[in-house]
């Protein structure tokens, strides 16, 4: 059941299907988002290279960047009077990030490895323009997958989602500043 789930969403990620495509289930979401929050802060912690690494800061940012993925989504749903199809957008919309953020996970397991390495300029240069190449591949791929999913469950136009994209993006943003 679960790999059929994870190639479910795996389709979702590779553009080639929908939230409508996935299942409706309030528990799904609930798990997924337990898993979600452990993964980004587990990867706040890797990313942490001055070491000031606060557990309890970190999952109240996790739990208001969740926040923001939850209330953002619903309004946006609401507005556009596809209210109902918010757990299966909130669902896909968290799956498919855990996804991409597996995907982050050997980026930020070598970032302090390069901190700390002694290496000439010239491989320094090198690898650090691959890091930031596979760093902005991910970015793009994530922002290109919330707008596939948020353009079909809107039923809008490319445009309308990139906006919806960049407005969930720009809430995520202020949801984890204000623990900064």
């Amino acid at each position: 059941m679960w790999e059929a789930l994870l190639k479910r969403y795996w389709e979702v990620v590779l553009l080639k299907a929908g939230p409508e495509n996935t299942p409706y289930s309030a528990f799904l979401l609930i798990i997924i988002s337990f898993l979600f929050l452990i993964l980004i802060v587990f990867q706040w912690y890797l990313a942490d290279i001055k070491k000031v690494f606060d557990l309890g800061v970190a999952l109240l940012e996790g739990i208001t960047l969740l926040g923001s993925y939850f209330i953002y989504s619903y309004l946006l749903l609401k507005i556009y009077h596809k209210s109902n199809r918010a757990v299966q957008t909130l669902t896909t919309l968290l799956v498919s990030h855990t996804i991409l953020h597996f995907f982050a996970l050997p980026l930020l397991l070598l970032a302090p490895l390069l901190i700390a390495a002694d290496i000439n300029h010239m491989l320094a240069l090198f690898i650090g323009i691959i890091y930031l190449i596979c760093t902005f591949l991910l970015t793009a791929w994530q922002f290109l997958v919330t707008i596939h999913i948020y353009k079909m469950a809107l039923e809008v136009d490319y445009l309308t989602a990139v906006l919806a994209s960049f407005g969930l993006l720009a809430c995520n943003i202020v949801a984890v500043s204000i623990w900064q």
